[in-house]
């Protein structure tokens, strides 16, 4: 059986099933790039209408469900619409002044809905944008909404930058933002297991929306909340666009590399995320001197080439070479003479850098961003001050001295300290959610070297230099 002889048995059966309805069909072109044959259910004398996604019905149909029992799941669903369509006053729909108290904000990916976005007053935010609802309430199957349209603004008479301005005064009122630690928020819905979540330290997630969660992304664009932010988070931060109902937002510290926040978001969105609710693969940022909220990738850029002009300006003044510590896997440190320039630092680590700064002292430590995802070999363990590892270094990395706004070579004292701290090689060992760092005995480090070798010369060949880009110093 083909789409158009089901979709008129449909018809066909629910006319008969439900003699005091109307039924229609058409295409339903919905925001996030769906599209589908909608069948329309009308109260007579109302001009408010449900639809029901023929195309979903139909798929049973192919995979096992008979006629009989899809007419039966079709005619419970018709009751239901019917029964709870929403009481809409189109005189006061109609009222803009009316209205405008109820308008909300709703973020939205661009990719997907450019025809839908065509015909509607959107503000575009980076591979996102922002569209207007009027909120029609809700109950517990859920809430109601109607999307502002050009033709509606065009016939209210108002401007968009009207709409935009009436749209954030009505949503921050109706909807307050909310910013929560992740630590209460799984303790909010583990409710009788709170205990289970109960941790003496902040999470290093924290949850931005709106009271209610419905739509709560859009909270990124009321005014001052980044900054109010900033001031919970402690300087700039990350924004992960977990869904288009809430971001969750994260401190740009150092502790976690982009391309593990990028991998987390794309991660989230494939396993977690339904298609109807993902909103962004991208990763952003919010600078708080500058006041800039933009694409993590951009903001990287952007402080490069601040850095690149910098270092430009101090050039005369910068060494040609550093003497710094040279840490390799299965090896003792040594010291080594290497050149100033940013290519050199990448040879070194074989790939692009980061600057981790674990110490108090004026010590940073070169280490290959993505060494990890490229399953670099493990090499040393970082200790908090109670000797408990808290993270583990991949592939190569310099221990180098620092200044105030570049590079430098160490003491002889730190030479020293760093030199001991990171003499012995070590392996690792995963204890459930521990990792123990294991010293590697002498012959077993001659041993991974001459294998190295062998390896090596059976192969025959030099191993090809990893690609290396630009990075911020």
């Amino acid at each position: 059986m083909d789409f158009d002889v089901f979709k008129k048995n449909v018809m066909d059966e629910m006319r008969e099933r439900f003699p005091n309805l109307e039924f229609g069909s058409r295409e339903m072109k919905k925001l996030q790039g769906e599209s589908y044959e909608g069948l329309i259910v009308t109260i007579p004398g109302s001009k408010v209408s449900a639809n029901l996604n023929l195309d979903s019905y139909y798929e049973r149909t192919n995979t096992g469900a008979s006629e009989h029992q899809v007419m039966d799941l079709i005619e419970s669903a018709v009751r239901e619409a019917s029964q709870n369509m929403p009481q809409l006053d189109w005189k006061v729909l109609g009222n803009y002044e009316q209205m405008k108290e109820t308008l909300m904000l709703q973020m939205i990916p661009v990719k997907g809905n450019e025809e839908k976005l065509a015909e509607i007053p959107h503000e575009t935010v980076e591979d996102m944008a922002v569209v207007y609802r009027f909120d029609l309430g809700s109950n517990e199957r859920g809430t109601s909404s109607v999307l502002v349209t050009d033709t509606m603004l065009k016939s209210y008479g108002i401007t968009r930058e009207r709409l935009a301005a009436d749209a954030i005064d009505a949503a921050v009122k109706n909807h307050p933002a909310s910013l929560r630690n992740m630590n209460e928020v799984l303790q909010e819905m583990a409710g009788d297991r709170a205990d289970d979540f109960h941790s003496d330290e902040p999470s290093p997630l924290w949850v931005a929306t709106v009271e209610g969660g419905m739509n709560g992304a859009a909270v990124i664009q009321y005014p001052g909340f980044l900054d109010r932010a900033v001031e919970t988070i402690g300087g700039d931060f990350y924004v992960l666009p977990s869904s288009i109902h809430e971001v969750l937002l994260v401190a740009d510290d150092g502790s976690v590399a982009l391309t593990q926040l990028e991998q987390m978001v794309r991660d989230i969105n494939e396993a977690e995320v339904a298609p109807a609710d993902r909103l962004s693969d991208s990763v952003f940022h919010y600078d708080s001197e500058a006041h800039i909220f933009e694409n993590a990738r951009s903001f990287e850029l952007r402080e490069a080439m601040l850095a690149e002009a910098l270092f430009a300006e101090d050039e005369p003044e910068q060494p040609k070479s550093l003497t710094v510590l040279l840490v390799e896997p299965n090896r003792y440190p040594k010291v080594v003479e290497i050149g100033s320039d940013l290519s050199d630092l990448q040879k070194a680590v074989g790939g692009y850098i980061e600057v981790v700064y674990p110490f108090e002292e004026k010590v940073g430590l070169i280490v290959n961003e993505e060494g990890k995802m490229n399953g670099l070999p493990l090499n040393r363990a970082l200790r908090d001050e109670n000797g408990e590892v808290y993270d583990v270094v991949a592939g190569s990395f310099l221990v180098t001295g620092l200044t105030e706004e570049s590079f430098a070579s160490l003491t002889q004292a730190q030479i020293n300290k760093f030199e001991k701290l990171f003499h012995q090689p070590e392996a690792f060992l995963r204890m459930g959610n521990h990792i123990m760092a294991l010293p590697i005995p002498k012959q077993e480090q001659e041993a991974r070297k001459t294998a190295k070798t062998r390896d090596t010369d059976t192969v025959g060949s030099k191993s090809k230099p990893r690609k290396t880009g630009h990075d911020e110093r």
